[in-house]
């Protein structure tokens, strides 16, 4: 048999099976209903011999082009196409077909060739990495992670995985996952929490399979909620892997250990605090030494090799949450490629990622310097570079801090913004949209579940003065004469309460002196 006929995979006795070749190309000549089930089932690289590969693809050709088939097109279409004397010429179609006599175990004999071309590549792979592993001038971790991503697309890209289900199936499926959440369900808590009781109520908690995107600008908490979330999972007893590209290990461990106590982490830096304070930082330490959460620090980690790293952490049973803190900073495998498209790719990969290990993954991401320009929470079309975050995202959050943008009131809650945070769930594939507030210490350490701060008499009085002057300045602003309006009728409502105040202690004032002097009598 010439080299041209069948492939060669060095010193290895390649898998291969001549008959159920054979068996499946002779079924797609004589029935008409044998291609449509072998053509999505198998890819033309499947087959070991090299003619055989030749006439499947023509065949798929023609099937795609409608064209009918029989011994006659197909051998007058790879006469045309100039490949049947590369094959055997007619002589070899026809005794194909004549050697068939049914496609009754056509599946059958599919998922047979699938296995053989399974293990050819796995050799071929496993050689190649080898030969690498061998050689000295390559990085092993680089070795490790290429062979772990092409690994896990081959398993991935296996057409003989049958993604097409029936309504029974997926009625099965749909009560099994009804069962389960009634099951786990804690005050209508059926995913990981979120550590905020307003968002656990929008959401459920988050829930496995999804990519949730957690996006901001620059300074605006996206480490903060990541850190926040990472504990409130790691509390409930949730494995959580932390990626982080943009802070080391020991960074990540003094934010999680001030989150968990009260020490100002600027007196912490400059090494002020007093015994007490480094007594209550060693107490929360001591807290945080015992939750399941694993910290990876490498600096410009490319996204195949996360995926790798949280499958290895999967099958160890260690993992429950991903946060990969951020998007932008994560490096591709493609070449000569735009930024928007090694970005959609990461995206990509993450949300294959969060379905094959039914986990869910966090991921920040930046948002463009449009966001900046508007003083409401910021919308989808802010996210950075490139549209396909949008669309792979089951769940996409937008950080705002009022405060910030020198936004005095909520117009929501007519609170003070001071210290107030508002997640915007801008996209929610299974429920509903909404905004979520909470609080946060002026440092940005500790986030908790939103404490309205009220205003002052002299704050509101200064709000409102500051207002008025912006007014003056810019008369045609809508938005400045409506937090003036909104001050006013707090200053307003402030008056009225403090006159019913002065009034029900004038008389109580003047029942308790009424009782003394009927008393004295």
């Amino acid at each position: 048999m010439s080299y041209k006929e069948k492939k060669h995979y060095g010193e290895y006795l390649p898998a291969y099976d001549e008959s159920m070749e054979k068996a499946v190309i002779g079924a797609m000549l004589i029935e008409r209903e044998a291609a449509p089930i072998a053509i999505p089932l198998l890819r033309p690289e499947m087959f070991y011999y090299k003619k055989h590969e030749t006439i499947f693809k023509a065949l798929r050709d023609m099937v795609s082009q409608g064209r009918p088939i029989d011994i006659i097109t197909v051998a007058d279409y790879m006469r045309s196409a100039g490949t049947l004397d590369e094959v055997g010429g007619p002589y070899y179609i026809t005794a194909l077909s004549g050697g068939m006599a049914s496609s009754a175990h056509l599946e059958y004999h599919c998922g047979v060739l699938f296995d053989m071309y399974t293990r050819r590549r796995l050799v071929e792979l496993l050689t190649k990495y080898l030969a690498m592993a061998q050689d000295i001038t390559f990085d092993h971790y680089q070795v490790m992670t290429d062979m772990n991503g092409e690994i896990c697309n081959m398993m991935e890209n296996s057409p003989i995985e049958n993604n097409l289900h029936s309504m029974d199936d997926v009625a099965k499926m749909v009560l099994e996952t009804m069962y389960k959440r009634q099951e786990t369900s804690s005050n209508g808590l059926t995913g990981v929490t979120t550590g905020l009781p307003d968002l656990d109520a929008l959401t459920g908690g988050w829930q496995a399979g999804n990519l949730i995107t957690n996006a901001g600008r620059p300074g605006d908490g996206k480490s903060a909620t990541d850190i926040m979330f990472a504990l409130a999972a790691a509390k409930a007893g949730v494995p959580v892997a932390y990626i982080t590209l943009e802070m080391s290990a020991s960074e990540i461990g003094d934010r999680l250990a001030f989150a968990e106590c009260n020490v100002d982490p600027t007196r912490a830096k400059h090494g002020q605090l007093t015994p007490d304070e480094q007594a209550e930082f060693e107490a929360a330490v001591e807290r945080i030494r015992t939750l399941p959460i694993y910290i990876d620090d490498t600096p410009s980690v490319s996204i195949d090799r996360i995926c790798a790293q949280m499958r290895c952490l999967k099958f160890r049973d260690k993992l429950g949450l991903v946060i990969v803190d951020y998007l932008q900073l994560i490096g591709s495998t493609l070449n000569n490629r735009n930024r928007e498209q090694e970005v959609a790719e990461c995206s990509r990969k993450l949300k294959a990622l969060a379905r094959s290990i039914k986990c869910p993954v966090i991921v920040s991401s930046q948002l463009n310097r449009q966001a900046e320009d508007q003083t409401t929470p910021p919308d989808l079309r802010h996210l950075r570079e490139s549209g396909a975050i949008e669309q792979d995202a089951d769940m996409v959050l937008m950080i705002h801090r009022p405060e910030r943008h020198h936004i005095l009131v909520d117009e929501k809650t007519n609170c003070s913004t001071k210290g107030m945070g508002i997640l915007s769930v801008a996209k929610h594939r299974n429920g509903s949209t909404g905004r979520i507030y909470y609080s946060y210490n002026p440092s940005m350490s500790h986030i908790t579940a939103f404490k309205p701060h009220p205003f002052t008499d002299a704050e509101l009085q200064i709000h409102a003065e500051q207002l008025e002057e912006a007014e003056k300045i810019n008369k045609k602003s809508k938005e400045i004469a409506k937090r003036n309006a909104i001050l006013k009728n707090l200053m307003k409502k402030r008056a009225r309460d403090a006159e019913e105040a002065k009034k029900k202690k004038e008389q109580k004032i003047d029942t308790y002196e009424q009782r003394n002097l009927f008393e004295a009598n």
